[in-house]
């Protein structure tokens, strides 16, 4: 007897609620990434499932993953919690409850969760996130093979008996670094081991990017190990290298880990009538500062931590950190539906880069742009990107119209990398004309009135 278009439906939600239940909210490596549609769907179901079943822990866990699958953290956290005090021991819920902490920005409880949920599914990894946050470099160290990072092991030894990103007494309170160049990226000039660089920034960065012809002339001391990291919408590997110093502005940061990595195709890409970029400035150095992106009056501006500042009047952007530290905003496209994006300034030529599934669903379509911008993604992924234009970037109160992006600058592997949906990737287009000041203690972005 042959089953409903309905009953299909019922038995697929089951087995991937139980997948789902089984993996903890990981990508599915061998089925691909589930669709947006498909994490809706799989919520309802497990809403259904926990009807009368309030004190049953593994289907509170199993909506809470769900929730958490469409970025309803807070609500994921509180089903969580109510697993959490029926069973207080149970691994799973300590995983489940510690991975959404931590993507709050809660990095000491959810480190506290995580350790309490030994080797239940993805703690492992996730108190390896939270111990970097915490800079445990040693702790990290001890977790970084089973982790999946073991190229980073010696980067961390390193860095835990020299200490790491260290500012020099001689440092003032505050620096400003005019762009060098504004579009299609910002440029910064900077010194590196006491040579003049030139830098892109870019939040999205994980750590300290540089080219491997500056390891040779700048002497950049090479350090056992490589490893892979995720930057400009796919991961790239690099190689493992120790600076000495870096000198932005006048601010010194002494002993910054980096990572070692062919740029030219970039360099093309982001400064094409220019000199080669030397690296890339990212979010392990940034974060270190006070700091703000002034994308009006073209600067960078840095403080020491301590150092006092109050942003002007303007819009606040709470934001989270997901992974190691990947600044993750809300906002929607094209006026749509609710979506987490990831803050970068480093994506060329750009304001939105989207995995194609995501450009499908807004219904965007590849515009005619000229030959050289069509292959910035040949140079940077090794595939073509589709230009497409977005006709809104919402972020907050903070509205952008006619905003060009990217179809296929995101790899669909990572729509779901940290067990929750990212649709998009923010370019710098996204914040044209816009001074953003990052608060770091109580993760918020505020966009500043430009006077």
């Amino acid at each position: 007897m042959r089953r409903s278009a309905h009953g299909r439906a019922g038995l697929k939600a089951i087995w991937v609620l139980a997948a789902l239940a089984s993996f903890g909210g990981t990508a599915f490596a061998q089925d691909g990434p589930l669709r947006w549609v498909d994490a809706q769907s799989l919520l309802r179901s497990a809403q259904r499932d926990t009807l009368g079943r309030g004190m049953d822990a593994a289907a509170l866990d199993t909506l809470g993953i769900a929730l958490r699958r469409v970025t309803r953290l807070a609500d994921a956290e509180a089903i969580h919690r109510r697993a959490l005090a029926i069973g207080p021991d149970r691994r799973e819920t300590l995983a489940a409850l510690g991975k959404v902490v931590l993507m709050q920005g809660r990095a000491e409880e959810a480190a506290d969760l995580l350790a309490r949920a030994g080797h239940a599914e993805g703690a492992i990894a996730d108190l390896y996130h939270a111990r970097l946050r915490l800079e445990d470099w040693k702790g990290a160290a001890e977790l970084a093979e089973e982790a999946g990072d073991a190229g980073r092991a010696p980067l961390l030894r390193r860095m835990a008996e020299e200490g790491a990103f260290r500012i020099t007494e001689k440092s003032p309170q505050s620096a400003r670094l005019t762009f060098q160049r504004a579009w299609p990226v910002p440029l910064v000039r900077a010194k590196l081991n006491g040579q003049l660089v030139i830098l892109a920034v870019d939040p999205g960065a994980t750590d300290l990017l540089i080219d491997p012809a500056v390891m040779r002339v700048h002497r950049v001391e090479r350090v056992e190990g490589e490893r892979g990291l995720f930057w400009n919408g796919s991961r790239v590997a690099v190689k493992n290298g120790w600076v000495r110093s870096l000198d932005l502005g006048g601010i010194t940061l002494e002993g910054v880990p980096c990572g070692v990595l062919a740029l030219q195709k970039y360099s093309l890409a982001v400064n094409p009538q220019g000199r080669y970029i030397q690296g890339v400035l990212g979010m392990s150095v940034l974060k270190r500062l006070g700091l703000t992106i002034d994308m009006d009056q073209q600067r960078l501006e840095l403080r020491r931590p301590g150092a006092s500042y109050t942003p002007r009047a303007g819009s606040r952007v709470g934001f989270e950190w997901w992974g190691e530290h990947e600044l993750t905003l809300y906002g929607s496209l094209s006026g749509g539906r609710r979506m987490a994006m990831l803050l970068g300034t480093g994506l060329p030529e750009g304001g939105v880069g989207l995995a194609q599934e995501t450009a499908d669903e807004l219904g965007l379509r590849s515009t005619t742009l000229s030959r050289w911008v069509k292959g910035a993604g040949v140079w940077l992924q090794g595939r073509p990107w589709a230009p497409v234009m977005v006709p809104t970037v919402t972020i907050g109160s903070v509205v952008q119209d006619r905003v060009p992006g990217w179809s296929g600058a995101l790899d669909a592997t990572e729509l779901w990398r940290h067990g929750a949906r990212r649709d998009a990737l923010l370019g710098p287009n996204a914040f044209a004309n816009r001074r953003m000041t990052f608060d770091w203690a109580t993760q918020t972005l505020h966009f500043e009135d430009i006077d």
